[in-house]
């Protein structure tokens, strides 16, 4: 009985695998890129671009309406600058009983092409704009609605992902493959330039991804396992492995944004409001990469015509923080969110969550943490995870 008792404990605590590899110098690699795409689809349902309708019940039961939308991408990224444009949502109707058009656009803008001392620093001009407009024939009532959402802002500071960079090592182990640094570097920039490639315009998606997975195959090494990268996300235990190392980023920066906003829709009064942010950003890992640290805050004082208080102040703080053991079947991920809103019925808001993960065979994961919300009106304990007996 004592010797099941002990392996059971070896089972749950000891680990199975030494911590992975790292390889510090990669997380500031940053790899130029860019694509772009434009999709036209009819918008009359499903894909219906031109319809003649006949119904009885009208008074003028034939009506003729022809309809497209368009969704447009285009991201330049180099390792100064980084341009970012979009127009999804985008479309006309036009027919006999009226014309509707609904204009959206949105950009971004950062350039990295100065410093401050041995800082790099950044200027960026972004927003959003949406135009709709509904003019029917039949003498109804028109509508306009128009939102403008710009802004500008410098800082100064970077922040890079660095997730891909984790997880390339980590398929490494997975396949028992010794990493280098020069592997995993020649392997992160084919990710990095994947956006790219899987946008490049063809009539056979097939070709990209077999030309694709082969190469990333030839660059693990493991020439003779194309199938099972391509399926590799299907094994489950490299699948929460991997997922350890999610949205992980590393670096710092501090900025001041200037965010005006209007809006104006037929029958209101248009709302104006500006708002200038202050924030910054600072990610690492620590004590030997078992750790994972990343803060986040803003001040954000608004005037706005349309609020109770035409002034207003915003601030949010955010720390998330990841434990990974040697052991990479067990992790930890918490957060702390603190959040202030002077126009809000809650001024103040808390919210923070811990939650322990353990595979214990690739059928059996399970977890276990708490959650508070509200500001401790809301406290939960949660425990589940699942398994699957045959």
């Amino acid at each position: 009985m004592k010797k099941r008792i002990i392996t059971l404990v070896l089972v749950f605590l000891m680990p199975v695998l030494l911590f992975a590899v790292s390889f510090p110098s990669l997380y500031t690699l940053d790899v130029p890129y860019t694509y772009q795409n434009l999709y036209l689809s009819g918008n009359l349902g499903g894909n219906d671009a031109f319809e003649i309708l006949y119904n009885k019940n009208l008074a003028n039961p034939f009506s003729i309406t022809a309809a497209v939308a368009g969704d447009y991408y285009f991201i330049n990224h180099t390792e100064n600058t980084h341009l970012d444009l979009s127009s999804k949502g985008s479309y006309l109707q036009l027919g006999s009983t009226g014309l509707r058009m609904n204009a959206v656009a949105s950009g971004d803008f950062k350039s990295y092409t100065f410093s401050i001392g041995s800082f790099p620093a950044y200027y960026q001009v972004a927003g959003g704009m949406r135009f709709y407009m509904n003019f029917p024939f039949d003498g109804g009532a028109s509508t306009f609605t128009i939102n403008l959402t710009p802004a500008v802002g410098a800082g100064i500071g970077k922040m890079y992902f660095i997730g891909t960079i984790k997880k390339i090592v980590n398929t490494m182990e997975h396949f028992g493959v010794t990493p280098t640094e020069a592997m995993v570097e020649k392997i992160a920039r084919q990710e990095y330039t994947s956006a790219q490639y899987f946008n490049t315009y063809t009539s056979d998606k097939s070709e990209l991804y077999g030309t694709y997975y082969r190469d990333l195959a030839n660059a693990y090494t493991i020439d003779d396992k194309v199938v099972e990268l391509i399926y590799l996300n299907q094994s489950q235990e490299y699948s929460f492995e991997a997922t350890r190392w999610n949205n992980l980023r590393y670096g710092w920066q501090a900025y001041a944004q200037l965010r005006p906003s209007f809006f104006f829709t037929t029958g209101t009064k248009g709302v104006f409001s500006l708002g200038i942010a202050l924030g910054g950003e600072w990610a690492t890992l620590l004590a030997d990469e078992r750790m994972y640290v990343k803060v986040d805050g803003e001040l954000v004082p608004t005037i706005n015509t349309a609020a109770t208080k035409v002034f207003n102040f915003l601030a949010n703080a955010n720390v998330d923080f990841r434990y990974f053991f040697d052991n990479p079947r067990m992790w930890i991920d918490s957060s702390l969110g603190i959040g202030v809103d002077t126009n809000a019925f809650t001024k103040f808001n808390l919210n923070l969550s811990g939650i322990f993960n353990y595979l214990i065979a690739p059928n059996f994961t399970v977890y276990g943490g708490l959650k508070v919300f509200n500001t401790f009106d809301i406290i939960s304990v949660v425990a589940g995870g699942n398994i699957r007996l045959f």
